[in-house]
């Protein structure tokens, strides 16, 4: 029981993290352009976020994730990918959100959809590892963690909980237990969340 506690709070801390990370890569100053690269000036993402709906509502959605109100932040960032349906922020803050209702299958599709979009987008493997995790693929969820692994700055603050996860995950693989095994006991600790 302890264990399920602290893996739920770390859970918890790594979205929050993860999700103010790709904040901060969002919304990072856009290089200023010289006269003669344009002649009109653009305003930078900030200054369009408060005249832009689509941003105010994508804001909306995600102090909804924030302030753990899942399925509201579900809706929000649906109606966002409805009028951008090549958002990827949008589609990984949706997987998020999937992560923390233990629906691990839509968390999976949007991960890979924020991927197919955006193939660099670091976080989207950091995700897509989590929801392979919960739905008892650690081959899969380690694949994923060491393509997050490999895409990250060297001074990511997410690099060891990544690698963590990576030998945690490497441990389960050769305790001696199969596969078949392993995949068994995966699905039988993960019953009770699904009744949730």
């Amino acid at each position: 029981m302890i264990a399920t506690d602290v893996r739920l709070r770390t859970l918890l801390l790594t979205v929050f993290l993860v999700l103010m990370v790709a904040s901060v890569v969002e919304f990072w100053p856009e290089r200023k352009t010289t006269a003669t690269e344009s002649d009109a000036v653009d305003m930078s993402r900030q200054d369009r976020a408060h005249d832009d709906p689509l941003m105010r509502h994508f804001d909306w959605a995600a102090t909804h994730l924030r302030s753990g109100h899942y399925q509201q932040a579900i809706n929000g960032f649906r109606a966002v990918l409805e009028q951008s349906p090549s958002m990827p922020e949008a589609y990984i803050n949706t997987g998020f959100a999937h992560i923390e209702l233990a629906q691990f299958e839509q968390a999976l599709q949007s991960f890979q959809t924020a991927i197919d979009l955006r193939p660099g987008q670091v976080n989207a493997y950091w995700g897509l590892a989590v929801s392979l995790e919960g739905l008892c693929d650690i081959p899969g969820a380690m694949g994923a963690m060491r393509t997050y692994v490999h895409l990250a700055a060297t001074d990511d603050p997410f690099l060891v909980k990544a690698n963590a996860a990576l030998w945690e995950w490497e441990q389960m693989k050769t305790s001696g237990v199969d596969n078949t095994q392993s995949m068994q006991a995966c699905l039988q600790s993960r019953k009770p969340q699904e009744q949730r």
